[in-house]
């Protein structure tokens, strides 16, 4: 059971785009001898259930692959966004509590500079 695809009118009684399953012996063949249409070069047709007959991957194979990679990407994007609001989250709380212990300059600080400074802050001050 061979599937083929037929790239331009007029081979036999199919025409461009058509997908034959289980294709007649003569289609396959001109599939596997990698027949050409005279005028123009054109490949009549090609074998699609095992891949391209030169093994590279099929247009559909590599519109997979792009949206894949282009998931992956958004998906690191959503992942980088989650980070920046859980790290948005905790510099709130930060700078609460700075801006109770009168820690001057909170504002400005980075996280790290926060807990170090709320650290230190806190345990000179005993808490206020």
């Amino acid at each position: 059971m061979t599937t083929v695809r037929v790239l331009v009118d007029a081979v036999g009684q199919y025409n461009s785009g058509d997908i034959v399953t289980d294709a007649p012996d003569g289609l396959v063949d001109i599939a596997k001898k990698e027949i050409r249409n005279a005028a123009n070069g054109q490949l009549l047709a090609e074998i699609v259930d095992g891949g391209a007959l030169d093994g590279s991957p099929s247009e559909r194979e590599l519109q997979l692959q792009a949206e894949l990679e282009q998931s992956k990407a958004r998906e690191a994007e959503l992942l980088e966004q989650i980070d920046i609001l859980q790290s948005d989250g905790e510099l709130k709380e930060l700078k609460a509590s700075a801006k109770e212990l009168k820690i001057p300059g909170y504002t400005k600080m980075s996280i790290e500079e926060l807990k170090q400074a709320i650290s230190a802050a806190g345990g000179g001050a005993d808490g206020k």
